[in-house]
């Protein structure tokens, strides 16, 4: 009989890809329940069950993972992700700083009053929704001084040690992708740096997620500059788990049990560049054609969506250039095939 997972998260298809690909039998708790997400999941529920997500694990014999927007989520059950009373201490981006204030850590400066041009972002939240650039104070904001430079991160495994296993480059607000302000819009694996820049930021990344008591995977994003400056820790999966998996040939569910178990994690160099683009609707559309099956597209997407919605995964690999022309010929793909 295989082990049983439930995840609970807003959207959780690239978990329950990499679980299913394991040998788990996943059931899912999700706001986007997208036609692919039933091909690995024995049951899919909406948000609205989250008040029985105790029953639910259950009945399942399920042990829990916490994903995107539910780190800190509060249930009895088996968990086999990070505790919400370690992951609120990192979720409060107040809270955060503080830590890493003491600790030494470079970061962008969380500034009383606008000091020019800033950075206001919600104290809770993330994926870049809610962040803009402003001279004036926001109400439920922080405010940070802007740093303009490479947004990037570095994924981890936390067991014994804490082991970095890819440097990415994070999309933020990828204009061929209708993805405005700094919307989160995917990743490239590996980052394209030289050895010593990969270095220091794999340390810091280190450095960062040492401050917690943390398990499995884990990831930690950077603005890189003069130097690098952290800006979130994320203590759960990530959206780079696509590209990470695409561009390494390992399957991170099963990596990350083996670090929650506390045993040995083996470093693997990327054999190939791996892209996840994440399209934003252009206007209103109203989806009728099944793209589930086609092995590029994921988190398809079913029903309607209103302009600036995320419609759908685009995903790529090879060199460089071959990566980034896929990704756009296969976006042109997909509008052609929503169309007809």
């Amino acid at each position: 009989m295989p082990e049983k997972v439930l995840l609970i998260g807003t959207n959780v298809r690239n978990v329950a890809s990499s679980a299913k690909r394991a040998g788990y039998e996943v059931y899912a708790i999700t706001k986007y329940a997208d036609a692919d997400l039933f091909i690995y999941c024995d049951r899919v529920y909406s948000l609205d069950t989250i008040g029985e997500a105790e029953e639910i694990a259950q009945q399942n014999k399920a042990k829990v993972v916490l994903c995107s927007n539910f780190e800190t989520f509060e249930i009895k059950a088996e968990l086999l992700c990070n505790e919400s009373k370690v992951t609120k201490k990192i979720v409060d981006k107040l809270e955060f700083y503080r830590t890493l204030e003491n600790a030494g850590i470079s970061h962008p400066a969380v500034l009383k009053k606008p000091e020019g041009r800033v950075i206001a972002k919600p104290r809770f939240g993330g994926g870049g929704e809610g962040v803009r650039l402003t001279d004036r104070e926001e109400e439920g904001c922080i405010l940070q001084e802007f740093i303009d430079g490479i947004p990037c991160s570095v994924s981890l495994l936390a067991s014994k040690e804490i082991v970095p296993i890819a440097c990415n480059f994070i999309f933020s607000g990828w204009r061929e992708m209708n993805a405005s302000g700094f919307r989160y819009s995917g990743n490239l694996t590996p980052l394209k740096i030289d050895a010593e820049k990969r270095r220091e930021l794999e340390r810091l990344a280190v450095e960062t997620a040492e401050l917690f008591d943390l398990r499995g995977s884990i990831g930690v994003d950077f603005v890189l500059a003069d130097k690098p400056y952290v800006l979130e820790l994320n203590p759960r999966f990530q959206g780079s788990l696509d590209s990470v998996e695409w561009s390494l040939d390992v399957n991170l569910f099963s990596l990350h049990v083996k670090a929650f178990e506390g045993k040995k994690i083996e470093v693997v160099k990327p054999k190939r560049f791996a892209i996840r683009a994440i399209y934003f609707a252009d206007r209103d559309w109203n989806i009728r054609r099944d793209l589930t099956g086609n092995p590029f597209f994921a988190d398809i997407p079913t029903g309607p969506y209103r302009k600036g919605d995320p419609m759908v995964s685009i995903l790529s690999s090879g060199n460089y250039e071959e990566a980034f022309r896929k990704v756009r010929e296969r976006k042109e793909l997909f509008l052609k095939l929503i169309s007809e």
